[in-house]
């Protein structure tokens, strides 16, 4: 028991003093923390990204529109926000990626960051600002619902990135308490495993120790006997080395014939064999000689027929070639002939519904002025009769009168929207065209309504002659363009 004793005490005063003593169950639950915190941690760059490209999503229209009324190209104006909310992306997810390694952004990404954002916003909500399209420095007329519509996602995405570099702080701050409790697992755990070890050692120390000194008496009678036994068996070896010899000659009298009969055998056989590959080699070779004249003469053959298939399938292929041609021609031209008499319909058409509109028209003043000449000559009608007639037609012009009121106001309105889309053809061929809201705003009207205006003027200069060679002889006219805004 003492040689047990002794490397226990020994490993027990080399063993460092413990801070505190951790269980298992305090490092599974630090393991589980760290994947938590890890989870949450995932989370939060989720979140992120997907609201960074949400807001993406969401405010590349709103600045799009506001690059190309600012007279950048639609072709370009696209990417006005796309690079700065990923310049905006960019410096929030690095910053917060990198605070939880105790990074402190310094005044360069502080410009970067916020510089970004501010431009995301005031691209957003610059019509909320000044709807009127009037600066003056401090709003004078803002939206306030668009306002707040259009700073929701830029807000967002800037006040959880924040958030987020507080969040990863505080994981990294946790995970390092929770790295530090299994870390003073594994050290004792390592620190018991070593008293153990040493334990073990000292025990196989003792034991290697008492069975060292019986080898070394069984490997004295073991020389003893391997002495004994080597007397005894250089007598045998004496006597085995003569028979052997004996043995070993006739063995190699045996093997010398042996190697005769065989080199024979071996020289008649390759005769045999060189004869056969002969005659082999002969017959292979007229073989392929006739393999080969039956072989070209076929190849020939096949050659004739494909130039002869050649020759007619690019016959066929010239002679459907001009039937196609031939065919597309008359297409061609009966398509021209179906679209202008198309075209000539429907400008009749056209102008026979506005006849009869204008026609319709002058009838319904035509009845309004009798029904007013009417009105005016109550006396023909005596007594009580009279007065109760005087009192139905002092009631009939006014309503006549409210209804041609209508019907001026209708043709007002419809006159005012045929010189809009008129004028926004023409602007639109000379390539001077004003934003539609300043074009709607010359006739007292919203941004919606220029819009319509525009987009009936390219319906009707696609699908009208007569109307668009009226825009185009009016575009000539016009030999210096002016914008619309001005005229």
């Amino acid at each position: 028991m003492a040689p047990d004793a002794a490397p226990a005490k020994t490993s027990k005063a080399d063993e460092p003093p413990a801070v505190r003593v951790v269980t298992a169950e305090d490092a599974e639950k630090a393991r589980k923390a760290i994947a938590d915190l890890e989870r949450i941690e995932r989370l939060v760059t989720t979140v992120l990204v997907i609201l960074g490209v949400g807001g993406l999503i969401f405010t590349a229209v709103n600045v799009t529109i506001f690059a190309t009324e600012h007279h950048v190209h639609w072709a370009i104006a696209w990417m006005l926000d796309p690079l700065v909310s990923i310049s905006l992306l960019a410096a929030l997810f690095i910053d917060g990626r990198l605070a939880a390694h105790g990074y402190r952004p310094g005044g360069w990404p502080f410009v970067l960051r916020w510089f970004a954002g501010i431009s995301t916003w005031l691209m957003n909500c610059w019509g909320s600002l000044y709807p009127d399209a009037v600066f003056t420095g401090w709003p004078a007329n803002p939206d306030p619902a668009g306002l707040l519509l259009h700073s929701v996602i830029p807000v967002l995405v800037i006040v959880l990135a924040e958030a987020g570099a507080g969040y990863r702080k505080f994981a990294v701050n946790r995970k390092a308490i929770h790295l530090a409790t299994l870390s003073d697992w594994r050290d004792q755990e390592n620190a018991r495993i070593n008293r153990e070890r040493e334990e073990q050692r000292a025990r196989e120390s003792a034991a290697n120790a008492a069975a060292e000194a019986e080898r070394k008496r069984a490997a004295e009678l073991a020389a003893e006997e391997k002495r004994a036994a080597i007397e005894a068996q250089k007598a045998r070896d004496l006597a085995d080395a003569k028979a052997r010899e004996i043995r070993a000659q006739e063995e190699a009298d045996a093997r010398r014939a042996e190697r005769e009969r065989r080199a024979a055998e071996a020289r008649r056989a390759q005769a045999l064999e060189d004869e056969e590959r002969r005659n082999t080699a002969e017959a292979d070779k007229a073989r392929r000689e006739q393999e080969a004249r039956e072989r070209q003469a076929r190849i020939d053959g096949e050659n004739a027929e494909r130039a002869a298939r050649l020759a007619a399938e690019a016959k066929e292929r010239d002679a459907e070639l001009e039937r196609q041609r031939i065919l597309a021609e008359a297409q061609a031209t009966a398509t021209k002939t179906e679209a202008e008499a198309a075209a000539e319909a429907e400008r009749l058409r056209v102008a026979a519904e506005i006849k009869a509109q204008e026609e319709a028209r002058e009838e319904r003043r035509k009845a309004a002025e009798a029904r007013r000449a009417q009105a005016a000559e109550p006396t023909a009608i005596p007594g009580a009769e009279a007065t109760a007639k005087t009192r139905k037609l002092s009631a009939v012009p006014g309503s006549r009168n409210a209804e041609a009121e209508d019907v001026r106001g209708a043709e007002a309105k419809r006159k005012q929207i045929e010189e809009a889309t008129f004028e926004a053809a023409v602007l639109v061929l000379l390539d001077s065209a004003p934003t539609r809201k300043e074009f709607a705003a010359q006739y007292g009207r919203g941004e919606t309504w220029g819009r319509d205006r525009y987009a009936d003027a390219e319906r009707l200069m696609a699908e009208d002659a007569d109307f668009a060679a009226r825009v185009l002889v009016e575009a000539e006219k016009r030999t210096d363009p002016v914008p619309a805004h001005s005229a």
